[in-house]
C-alpha cells in the first residue's frame, strides 16, 4: 500500500534527488562507466568492473551520510527517500561480495589449468564471467527500481512497510 504525503513540489524533488543519484550508479557507473573503460582505456575486465565498484562504494558513503542529514535536516519525505535509496544498495553490495568472492576463487584454485588463445587463464575467465553475470541482474534490477522510486518521490508518495520501518 502505498501512502501519499501532501508537500511542496520542491520537496518532491528533493525526494527524488536520492533515486536519481541511485539510477545515475547504476546505469552511468556500472553500465557506461565499465564499457568505456574497457573500450577507450583498453583496461581488462577485471580492472573496468574494480574501478566501477570503487567509484559506487563512494557514490553509497556519499549517500549514507546524506541520509543522516536528512534525518536531522530535512523534511520526511525527503528522508524516508533518501532512506530507501540506501536500503535498496543492499542489492549492489551483495553483488560486489559475491563478484568478489567468485573472482578471489581463482587465487585458491591457481594458474596450472588451461589457457586460452589469448593467454588468459579458462578457470579464471569462467570465474570472471560467473561472478559478473549475478552483477550484471542486480544493476538492472537497480535501475528499475530506482526510476520507480523516482516516479513515487516526484508524486510525494512512499511504501507503508517503508514508513512504518522509519517513523517520523
Amino acid at each position: 500500500m502505498i501512502i501519499k504525503i501532501d508537500t511542496t513540489e520542491q520537496v518532491r524533488k528533493d525526494a527524488k534527488a536520492a533515486h536519481e543519484l541511485f539510477t545515475i550508479n547504476a546505469i552511468l557507473v556500472h553500465v557506461i562507466g565499465s564499457l568505456g573503460l574497457i573500450k577507450l582505456l583498453n583496461t581488462s575486465l577485471n580492472v573496468a568492473i574494480g574501478l566501477t565498484i570503487v567509484i559506487s562504494i563512494m557514490i553509497v558513503t556519499y549517500t549514507f551520510f546524506k541520509t543522516k542529514k536528512a534525518k536531522q535536516n530535512d523534511p520526511y519525505l525527503v528522508y524516508i527517500h533518501w532512506q530507501l535509496s540506501l536500503n535498496r544498495y543492499k542489492i549492489l553490495i551483495s553483488a560486489y561480495v559475491f563478484y568478489f568472492l567468485i573472482t578471489s576463487l581463482e587465487l585458491l584454485i591457481g594458474n596450472g589449468g588451461a589457457t586460452s588463445m589469448d593467454g588468459t587463464s579458462i578457470v579464471g575467465s569462467i570465474l570472471t564471467l560467473l561472478g559478473i553475470v549475478p552483477l550484471f541482474f542486480a544493476v538492472l534490477v537497480s535501475a528499475v527500481l530506482g526510476s520507480g522510486s523516482m516516479y513515487n518521490a516526484g508524486r510525494g508518495e512512499i511504501e507503508q512497510k517503508i514508513a512504518q520501518k522509519y517513523p517520523q
